[in-house]
């Protein structure tokens, strides 16, 4: 009974239990898993280890004396190693200021000689050098942000907590995926201010020159500073529309939809309004779609605005007088529809054909303005089609045009 009260059990109970907390102050359900796992497996060895001895040794020690500790074994147990590989994280045992172990992500990141190094020399990070070789240090297991390890603009949080007489557990995750979402969710609320405060500033500069009675009493000056206002006030309605869209799309991303559609005649509504909308360019749109086509897996009003999108682009950036084919017709294997429209305008160029999906991302910021786009178009598209499950891909060769193509799948028959 006595054994539960020994001091390698107690100090076991309280490596388990550093490592419960340390494990609660993690973002990932994976990486507290295997944070409770370590420190458990750690806890058992210690305890294994002193049954072991109790076994061995033949004269049992009075109760008053006390029993030495070896931290050392935690970290040089044999199959500890093959635990903290399997982070991917990277993961170091830290004694004395010297690394003792790491594990592959770590070996990856801070190069494969650092173990039995300083860790002067194994991180070469002053805020990380700073922690880990102060022995008084306290450690909570708290996230600690630190960049440049690694890459120069590379974040990362180490997490320290103390394991044993002066050893410290080290984990380090990289975030920079999240600080480049952050900088986009950034970019994307300075972009829409932006966007909004341009039409509205022409408003009301229009709104104040109109109150002048010199200008608003002249007929032809009023009509034209209404018009360019109506066109203003048109594009802030378009903007925020987008904005409303999206905002939706993104908020639905992970509930596929489940209702068969037919987007056949999505896309000849769209043509039909498109002609009668626009006489000059609406007569340019060539159509070539597949009869008996099987209905898509979707939802009607988004595809709707794919397909106006796409077709509105295609006209905007295609030259006057030049073709914008249309074209539906089933893929090979006939699960997916391909949805295609080319035009003949400038092109693209290579450099640009990845951002484009990008919000308010624009090859040419003026022409865009001055023919009405908001920027988000080609975004909506991307998001719709990836809840939709199907796939985007942009063609484009400069001076000859770009064509847009898209898979959708279809409803099972």
């Amino acid at each position: 009974m006595n054994s539960w009260f020994s001091p390698r059990v107690i100090f076991a109970f309280g490596l388990a239990f550093v490592g419960a907390v340390f494990a609660g102050q993690m973002i990932g359900a994976a990486e507290r898993i295997l944070v409770v796992f370590v420190s458990m497996l750690i806890a058992l060895f210690v305890v294994a280890e002193g049954q072991d001895h109790d076994d061995a040794v033949i004269d049992t020690p009075r109760p008053d004396e006390p029993r030495a500790i070896d931290a050392a074994s935690i970290t040089s147990h044999p199959q500890l190693q093959a635990f903290i590989d399997a982070s991917t994280d990277a993961i170091l045992m830290v004694e004395n200021a010297r690394v003792t172990a790491a594990n592959l992500a770590a070996l990856r990141l801070l190069g494969s000689n650092i173990v039995g190094q300083n860790v002067r020399m194994a991180f070469r990070h002053a805020g990380a050098i700073e922690r880990l070789s102060d022995p008084d240090a306290q450690h909570s297991g708290h996230p600690i942000k630190l960049t440049g390890i690694g890459q120069q603009n590379q974040l990362w949080e180490m997490r320290i907590q103390m394991m044993g007489p002066g050893q410290k557990i080290v984990q380090l995750a990289d975030r920079s995926g999240t600080q480049a979402a952050e900088k986009m969710r950034v970019d994307f609320v300075a972009n829409a201010s932006h966007e909004l405060l341009t039409p509205l500033a022409a408003v009301k500069g229009f709104i104040e020159t109109l109150d002048d009675p010199a200008a608003g009493d002249d007929p032809a000056t009023r009509s034209r500073f209404l018009g360019i206002m109506a066109t203003e006030t048109d594009r802030m309605q378009a903007l925020v529309r987008d904005l409303m869209s999206l905002s939706r799309i993104e908020a639905e991303k992970y509930d596929p939809p489940q209702t068969p559609v037919d987007f056949a005649q999505i896309v000849m509504e769209t043509v039909d309004q498109l002609r009668n909308s626009q006489k000059d360019r609406g007569a340019d749109i060539a159509v070539d779609i597949t009869t008996d086509l099987p209905a898509v897996i979707g939802d009607a009003g988004q595809l709707r605005q794919l397909a106006n999108n796409i077709l509105n682009n295609a006209m905007k950036y295609g030259k006057d007088g030049t073709p914008v084919l249309v074209s539906l017709v089933s893929s090979r294997s006939g699960a997916m529809l391909n949805f295609a429209v080319a035009d003949e305008g400038d092109g693209i160029a290579p450099e640009h054909l990845p951002r484009l999906t990008e919000r308010f991302y624009r090859v040419d910021s003026g022409r865009s303005r001055l023919v009405g786009g908001t920027g988000l178009g080609l975004s909506l598209v991307k998001h719709i089609v990836d809840r939709h499950r199907g796939h985007l891909e942009i063609r484009s060769t400069v001076g000859k045009g770009t064509t847009v193509s898209i898979l959708l799948p279809v409803w099972p028959a």
